[in-house]
Parts: structure tokens; sequence; C-alpha cells
């Protein structure tokens, strides 16, 4: 089968049936006369997901609720993915710039004594598509946040390079996805972005008529098949000015390379007050360095593993974190040898639903959220006005318990016998947690827990 065949196939399974479009007919005409709301993410449970959705939105006085059509374009139609010569690993440049993107994504969007989660990857997987419809200082805002500096030709290389290194993990489930949704009216796409997001993101892209109460629909059966169904929906409804959505959604479930045995319950000393909460110990490859020791705990695979992190004795976790950066989260991981520890560890499983437009702009991400200054002509034009981004949203999920992690990524680390004594580690205090590629060190999920009961 054809990638325009394959696209066409894709397009056709996420239409929905036609006896529930006989029935949201005959409500067609009051939904048209509700007022409307803003998209808004909503909570999900037991989700071992994280998914970034980045609107991009004409910021005009409300439109006219055109006439619903069925969309039936699919804009990859008569676009194939190129064959490119893709790097086996990112570079060191890129993986350096990743790490302290990370990092501070994360520095913005922790809360005092709360329980914290991201995925670096995904949000730097969805604006990196974005990035290849930005020019002038809107694009060089993308490739200093992303790249360091440098240029969009060795991004794409380098996040074309990052999937296929993390599609490699083999065990357990590993789902990576990158779609792009346009309204099929006053929008003209141009095709070398389109032709960048199939070459170095596999990105699907499809038009669809934003103002059929059917299209959320559409977007989100695309959501839950590329999310095991753990993910039920990314958008409730779309306002008049939307005019796209970009979507990349990363689904990790792993087991442990050696199971838990079980677990006892033991008190977590928690910003609000001891918990009494269910742990569980083993003996772990030992992290030590830049003010904290920590454990990376190897699962099925070994392209991943999972990592906690204790702040030295006295230190908060918010202090810590608050002086950390990319390179000291690099040195860190660098400092797993032979070296073992006896940990013990809190069971412990939350979401996070962040919007991260603010987070961004502080972080230098500024013109491709302004109406006046963005530019993403290379991405389109519109006959109604300027094109930018009008919000990100981000959320994610994790659990670690007994038999594994999910939201995570598995790994296996080579461990060997250390003559030393046994070091002991005991995470009954906050800690940062991240799920980390062993081959480039970068963190694919980075959090803090600061109360394992708070689920």
């Amino acid at each position: 089968m054809s990638n325009v065949e394959k696209y066409r196939a894709a397009c056709g399974r996420i239409r929905a049936p036609e006896d529930w479009k006989r029935k949201t007919a005959a409500r067609m005409e009051q939904a048209a006369a509700r007022p409307r709301k803003r998209p808004h993410p909503p909570k999900w449970a037991w989700a071992p997901a994280a998914a970034v959705l980045l609107a991009a939105a004409l910021l005009l006085p409300p439109l006219l609720n055109p006439t619903a059509v069925q969309a039936k374009e699919n804009l990859m139609e008569g676009v194939s993915a190129q064959k490119r010569e893709i790097p086996e690993e990112p570079g060191a440049d890129f993986v350096s710039a990743q790490a302290d993107f990370g990092i501070q994504l994360l520095q913005k969007t922790a809360v005092k004594n709360k329980n914290a989660l991201i995925s670096p990857a995904s949000v730097a997987l969805a604006l990196g598509m974005t990035a290849n419809g930005a020019k002038g200082e809107t694009l060089a805002q993308f490739e200093a946040l992303l790249g360091g500096g440098m240029d969009l030709p060795a991004l794409n290389q380098n996040f074309a390079s990052e999937q296929k290194a993390l599609r490699s993990a083999a065990g357990g489930k590993f789902l990576l996805a990158n779609s792009i949704w346009y309204r099929n009216k006053n929008l003209t796409v141009e095709k070398p972005f389109l032709q960048a997001n199939a070459d170095f993101f596999g990105a699907g892209a499809f038009q669809l008529d934003f103002s059929d109460p059917q299209t959320p629909g559409k977007i989100n059966a695309w959501v839950r098949k590329n999310t095991d169904g753990k993910i039920d929906r990314m958008v409730e409804q779309i306002d008049p000015e939307d005019m796209m959505y970009l979507i990349n959604t990363l689904y990790l479930e792993q087991d442990w390379k050696v199971p838990y045995s079980g677990s006892t319950k033991a008190a977590f000393h928690a910003p609000g007050g001891d918990r009494n909460v269910p742990m569980m110990n083993s003996s772990e490859t030992y992290l030590h360095g830049e003010g904290a020791q920590g454990i990376l705990k190897p699962l099925k695979d070994s392209r991943l593993a999972f990592a906690a992190v204790l702040p030295k004795e006295g230190t908060s976790l918010e202090d810590f974190v608050a002086g950390f950066s990319g390179e000291k989260f690099l040195n860190l991981m660098r400092s797993a040898r032979n070296e073992k520890a006896i940990a013990t560890l809190p069971k412990f499983k939350f979401d996070c639903d962040l919007p991260l437009k603010d987070a961004l702009v502080s972080l230098g991400l500024s013109d491709a959220f302004d109406p006046g200054k963005a530019d993403f002509s290379a991405m389109g034009t519109s006959s109604l006005g300027n094109l930018f981004v009008s919000e990100v949203l981000h959320k994610t999920f994790i659990e670690v318990d007994e038999l594994g992690i999910k939201a995570g990524a598995a790994t296996e680390v080579a461990i060997e016998a250390a003559s030393a004594p046994l070091r002991s580690l005991v995470f009954d205090r906050p800690f940062l947690i991240a799920v980390v590629d062993t081959k480039t060190l970068l963190p694919v999920f980075l959090g803090a827990v600061a109360d394992p009961s708070a689920g």
C-alpha cells in the first residue's frame, strides 16, 4: 500500500458512524446557537501517556458558523515521505540543548509541594513540527529554544534521529505519533511544510470542517488509537477562530527487568505531613554527584531506564530543582557505573495537566504566541488574518509499582558486582524522577514526587 493510500485509509478510519451523524444532525442547529467555550484538556484517569497539543488560532471578531460539510480532503495527498539519511543517534549539541530545555521546562511548570511530571520529548517534538512553518525571528526563537541556535535542517535531522532511536525500544509498549489538523475554510497550506513534517516527523495532515460538531471526535479517535486507547480525547470543542492543531502523542509501558517481590508500609515525609505509603526494596545502580544521590532501575528493554534522585540532606526538592541544569542532569546520569545501592522506593501514581504558553514565552518563545509578530508564512496563509499559536496543552501520567512503570520507558543497565559495601538510599522525602534514554541520557519523562499518596 502506498503512503497516499495509507493516509486515505487513516482518514477513512476516523470518520464517525452514519447513525451517529444522523442523531447529531438533529442537534446541530441548537449546538450552533450555543456560546462556544475554549477547548480545554479533560482530566485523564489511568492514562499511561504524554500528549501535547498546539492550537494555532486566528484571533478575530466572531465568525458566522459556516454550513457543516463533511471533510474528505487529506492534505498529505500527493506528499510522500522522502527517504532521508538519518543518523543513528542525535548529536551532542542537540542532546545538550534538549537537556537544558527539559530542566528549564520543569522549573517553569513545577508547583511547590506538588507532584509534577512533563515529557520534554513530547513537547519538543510538537514544537519541532511547528518550527517547520516558521520564518524570520519566529523561527530563530524556535531554533534557540530547541537546539541552542542550530538551524532548522539540523534540528529536523536530530528530531528524526531521536524518534528513530526511541522507536528502537523493543520491549513492552511504545507508541509515538504526530499529526496536523487544519480547518477547511480560508486557509492555504504550504506543501514544503507538509513535506518536512512527513520526512522528519512521519506526521499525517488532515483538513476537516472545524464547524462540524463531529470533527472533535475525529481528532480524538486518532489520539485514542495512538495512545492504545488510554487517552479518550484531547479536543472538547473547536472555536470559530481556531485554524489548526498540531498533536504529538507518546505512550510507554514496561515491566521491570526484575520485579519487586512486594511492598511494606513506611513513613514518607511529605510537605503536608508524614504519609504511611507502600515502600519497595531492591538493589540498583547507584547515581551520585551534583548535590544528590540516586538510582537507575532497569526494565526489560535496554534503551530506557527509570531514575530516582534524592537531594542531599537539608536541601529541599524545590531548591534542588531551581539550581539544576541540563548539564548537571547529564553528569548525574553519567555517574552510573558498577556501584550499587540498596534503595527503598515508594509506589506512586499521578497525572498532570498543564498549559505551557506562559512557560514557553518566559523561555524565549514569545513571537509564536504574538498575533502581531508571529511569522508562520512557511506553514500557510489565511485570508482572515495572521496565524499564531494560541496555546500549548500538555498531559502526562505515571505509575510505578511492583511490576513496572507506565508512562515511562524500559531499560536494562549492565550491572556488575561491586566490591565496596552497599550504600542505602531511602526515598522517604520529596525526590526527582525521570525516564531516561540510556544512550543519549536525555529525559523522556521528568518530574518530582512531593507526596506519593497524592494520586
